[in-house]
This record gives structure tokens, sequence and C-alpha cells, in this order.
């Protein structure tokens, strides 16, 4: 995920990200944005991962919880406590996921709204059959037929696209770029903070009731 983060989301600076998109943008309205376009695969991809790893590790939990009874359970509190917390860093992050979409189809809004010049091309095509009667040959049917292209274009020059429409459009690029590149970042600290937690209480997840206390599948 460092890599990632080095990679796509070097910018920390609102500021510098809006002003970098939207020039971009100002040369090219109606263009993707390519570099986030990347950098939504690459998080997309981190994200996805780090939810299998969480998957592994509350699998691994659950396989060493013991068998119900009385006393000596501090143990199994341990386990339920990060377990409820790898589960609701799992949630989180799949929150995160949950605006791209939503970005993708308020930016195709957002570009419809800049009435950018757009050309439609339409062809019609004609056919006639006649009937010919006492030819050489006889009475036979001829066909002719004749083609039409016909393009339209509608709105305005990208260079008279309103500056105002431009922000807008940049603002929503920066802010989910913002947003992937925080989201990340939490990401690597919940990692880290799963892990330690982990590592510290290694012995309680995997013998909860101590060396001789079973860990029988089963629910606490």
């Amino acid at each position: 995920m460092e890599e990632i983060l080095n990679k796509h989301f070097q910018m920390a600076k609102m500021s510098e990200v809006g002003e970098k998109y939207e020039n971009e943008i100002y040369d090219e309205p109606g263009a993707s944005n390519l570099s986030l376009a990347s950098a939504i695969v690459a998080y997309s991809d981190a994200i996805s991962n780090s939810v299998d790893h969480i998957n592994a590790l509350e699998r691994f939990i659950s396989l060493h919880v013991p068998q119900m009874e009385d006393g000596n359970n501090f143990g199994v509190t341990v386990q339920l406590t990060i377990s409820k917390f790898l589960q609701e860093t799992k949630e989180k992050l799949f929150k995160g996921l949950e605006r791209i979409p939503a970005y993708y189809g308020n930016r195709a809004d957002a570009i419809d709204k800049l009435g950018i010049s757009k050309s439609t091309i339409s062809e019609t095509v004609t056919k006639t059959v006649s009937l010919v009667n006492g030819g050489k040959d006889g009475d036979e049917n001829k066909t002719s037929s004749s083609t039409v292209n016909e393009e339209k274009c509608t709105g305005v020059d990208k260079n008279m696209v309103s500056r105002y429409r431009i922000k807008h459009l940049a603002s929503m690029d920066t802010q989910l770029y913002m947003d992937l590149r925080n989201g990340l970042v939490d990401c690597v600290n919940s990692y880290l903070t799963i892990l330690d937690n982990m590592e510290k209480n290694k012995d309680k997840l995997i013998s909860p009731k101590g060396s001789y206390g079973g860990n029988s599948m089963g629910m606490y």
C-alpha cells in the first residue's frame, strides 16, 4: 500500500491537486481523468486485498474459540474484542468503496452540464422498387437506392465552457482523490493496529483458556 501511495497519491495538498485537475480539464473538458482513473483501480485492489486478509484473520480467531463453559473467560473476551475490531474495520473499508460508483454517476452528469459541442451522424437509406413491363426479357423489377448522411452539432465550443463548471468538475475529482488517499492511509493504520493487537495477544487468541483450556471449535 505504501507503493500505491507513492505512485498514485503523492500530492497531499488539496490545492495542488485541484489546480492540476482544473488545468487538465480546461484543456480537454470532456476527457477522462486518466491519472485519477488509475488511482481508483489501485485503491480498489488494495482495499479488496485488505478485506481478504481480514477475513482470513477472522477465520483464524473463530477456529480458536473454545467451547462454552464457566470461568477463565478473559482470553475469550480478547478474542471477541479483536474480532469486533476486525468486523468494524472491514465495514469501514467496504463503505469507502461505495463512493466510487457514486462519483462516476455524478461526474457523468457534470460533464453533460458543461454543454460541450457534440456531433451526431445519421444515415438514411432509401430503396425504390419499380416494375417494368414489356422489356426485352419480359416484366422485371428494378431496385434503386440512395443514401443520405447528415451530421448535426449541438452545444458550445470547449473554449466557451463556463469556468465555474470546470471548477465544479475539478472539485469532484479532487474530493475523490483526497477521499481515496485518506482512505488508503486509514487502511494502512488499521492494518498495522490489527497486526499489533494480534501479535500482543497471540497467546490469548490461540489458547484463550491457557495450554489446557482446549481450542474446540464453537461459539462463546
